[in-house]
């Protein structure tokens, strides 16, 4: 019981990071009824860190989906998940690492 209840809360977070960051990569700049704290790691918010904050929730959200989809699978797929969410918890962090660090930049 507590497996599908933590199955169903990773297929709804990560289709929510999904659906955002797909979002995000199509929009050049964040909602403007996101509060500023929601922001907080950011500073000069341009279209191209918007599209990078976009790819990094997108990476994620299928992260949060492979690894929501292991307890369901073959042995064998199991692991090319766990190996895929991997990957995609990674690239996430690094595009949202680099998506800060453009915004903090200092414009030459």
């Amino acid at each position: 019981m507590v497996m599908y209840l933590l199955m169903t809360a990773a297929f709804v977070l990560g289709a929510i990071l999904l659906g955002v960051g797909l979002y995000l990569t199509r929009q050049d700049e964040f909602p403007s009824w996101w509060r500023t704290w929601m922001l907080w790691p950011l500073v000069e918010v341009t279209p191209r860190v918007t599209h990078l904050q976009g790819w990094a929730g997108a990476a994620l959200g299928v992260s949060i989906l492979a690894i929501g989809f292991t307890p369901v699978v073959p042995e064998v797929l199991g692991g090319v998940l766990v190996l895929v969410a991997m990957v995609g918890y990674l690239a996430g962090a690094v595009l949202f690492v680099y998506s800060t660090y453009l915004s903090r930049r200092v414009a030459r």
